[in-house]
């Protein structure tokens, strides 16, 4: 049996920044790789060509879909590869992209992956799932002018093979320089404007609408963008409605943000549960409001819940924010069941955070704290963290001694020294004393 073959295609516009990356991470795999620009003014096309890509173009319309649809136009390959320039696979990933090709069916039409957002200091802001694989048919096209979306033409639905598991690409786009680019706000914001002319109760794009303005700090206009597009939703939403998730999520957070009293963001949430139960993104985001309004029985109960649902619905096109704050969640869980005096879940919460990190200062000073407060001896407070920590491991060992130290738990101290070799000792004595000096460590 032949190979599938793979068209990597793009549509490009001053990306110079971006295009060796976007067409490096796929090379050894791709049959052919297709760089269509609309318009270019810096050296993406140059740079494009220089790494072997097939350069087209295409005069800029104000419709995304249409630019994306010429270069699969342009396509041979049994498969295509569409991602932006600001996307990017791993080479771990991306090594596995022509096995698991292999092992679908005749009768799918393309792969779900994990998208992962990225900030300017590469920390995840965000995670999800998209199509970025697809057979190459001529059936499967995009639509949309903007926040253009893969179809299959003359029926409902396609027929896709979840792979979040094994594939999850990097996507740099909402970086802070990113942000601040005011011709995309205006462009994307003048195209759904023309949309809304033409459908001005079209709630996705009254949702679009409203994350065009939110995006620019305009949060007014995009509370009522949002509003608009709630109240233009139909009376049952799809399971699946990422959509319209999104605009009850972000119609929570903006309302928030203006400081709407409490019953107006309550009565959302309410609504937005209703339409749509198996979301975790709004329990996640009552969750952290109440956490910064110190109504910590509220907020452990909306963390508990969006995680709950997380686990028992997946994230297949829901729980993008859950996922992303999933770990800050259990720290808070940890800090809220502390202050509501359940010591023992808050312990369970933060040895959930310490395994998957045990440097977490957070969760560790949450849990130490809990053992003062109930009574527990510096021993078996050091008993207990000998199941998460490797007291034959420097790095561990100083990591407690420094927070016993700086919590001021001179019992926990005495002992954490008391596990160090005689060296060991000597060694983090002299550390701390140049700390203290201000000279730089080594």
């Amino acid at each position: 049996m032949m190979k599938k073959t793979i068209s990597q295609c793009m549509i490009v516009k001053n990306e110079e920044k971006n295009i060796r990356r976007a067409l490096s991470w796929g090379k050894d795999i791709m049959c052919e790789q297709i760089v269509v620009d609309t318009g270019s003014s810096d050296r993406t096309v140059e740079i494009a060509r220089e790494m072997g890509a097939k350069i087209f173009f295409f005069p800029w319309i104000n419709d995304f879909a249409a630019a994306k649809n010429f270069a699969i136009d342009q396509a041979k390959g049994d498969w295509i590869a569409f991602l932006d320039a600001d996307e990017s696979f791993t080479p771990e990933d991306a090594a596995k992209i022509p096995e698991i090709l292999e092992y679908v069916g005749d009768d799918v039409d393309g792969l779900l992956t994990g998208i992962v957002d990225l900030d300017e200091n590469n920390h995840i802001t965000s995670g999800g799932t998209m199509i970025r694989f697809f057979v190459n048919r001529p059936e499967l096209r995009y639509v949309g002018k903007i926040h253009e979306h893969l179809v299959r033409k003359g029926e409902s639905g396609l027929h896709l093979t979840d792979a979040t598991k094994q594939l999850a690409f990097l996507h740099t786009g909402y970086q802070e320089q990113e942000k601040k680019d005011k011709s995309k706000f205006e462009r994307n914001l003048n195209i759904i404007l023309e949309i809304l002319k033409q459908e001005p109760e079209n709630c996705d794009y009254l949702g679009y609408l409203g994350d065009t303005y939110s995006s620019d700090g305009k949060n007014e206009e995009a509370r009522d963008a949002y509003k608009k597009a709630v109240a233009a939703m139909p009376e049952k939403l799809g399971v699946y409605d990422q959509r319209s998730s999104y605009t009850y999520t972000n119609l929570l957070r903006v309302s928030q943000c203006l400081n709407a009293p409490e019953a107006e963001v309550e009565a959302i949430y309410k609504e937005a549960v209703e339409k749509l139960p198996k979301e975790p993104d709004f329990d996640c985001v009552m969750g952290d409001w109440y956490w910064r309004k110190g109504q910590y029985e509220k907020a452990v109960q909306m963390y508990e819940l969006a995680i709950a649902k997380l686990e028992t619905y997946g994230t297949v096109n829901r729980g993008i924010i859950t996922t992303s704050m999933l770990i800050q969640m259990y720290e808070c869980l940890g800090e809220g069941c502390r202050k509501l005096g359940d010591y023992q879940k808050a312990v369970r919460y933060c040895v959930i955070v310490l395994n998957t990190d045990h440097k977490d200062m957070n969760a560790l000073l949450t849990l130490i704290n809990c053992f003062a407060e109930s009574n527990v001896s510096a021993e078996e407070v050091v008993q207990f963290l000998g199941k998460i920590y490797d007291y034959s491991d420097i790095k561990d060992k100083v990591i407690l001694l420094r927070v016993a130290m700086a919590m001021g738990r001179k019992d926990l101290e005495r002992m954490f020294r008391g596990i160090l070799l005689p060296q060991e000792r000597e060694e983090f004595d002299a550390a701390m004393e140049t700390a203290q000096s201000g000279a730089p460590l080594s």
